[in-house]
């Protein structure tokens, strides 16, 4: 079954960015405690750490919540 409806591409623009707040914010200081201080491998972790968190867990989850409402 396909959905016509699309999701608009600024509210998930918007929520991804309150999203990536935090964990930009909480999760550099976090993984920064148990890696050497080089700068580059903090950066590659954290990145490494936050991309997925927002691909596969937000979006989706946005997607689904907005199309629950909007149906």
């Amino acid at each position: 079954m396909k959905i016509n409806q699309q999701t608009n591409k600024h509210i998930i623009a918007l929520i991804t960015f309150f999203a990536l707040v935090p964990l930009v914010y909480f999760i550099p200081e976090f993984v920064g405690q148990f890696l050497p201080t080089i700068k580059w491998l903090n950066v590659v972790v954290v990145v490494g750490i936050i991309v997925p968190i927002i691909s596969y867990v937000l979006v989706p989850l946005v997607h689904l919540v907005l199309r629950q409402n909007g149906s």
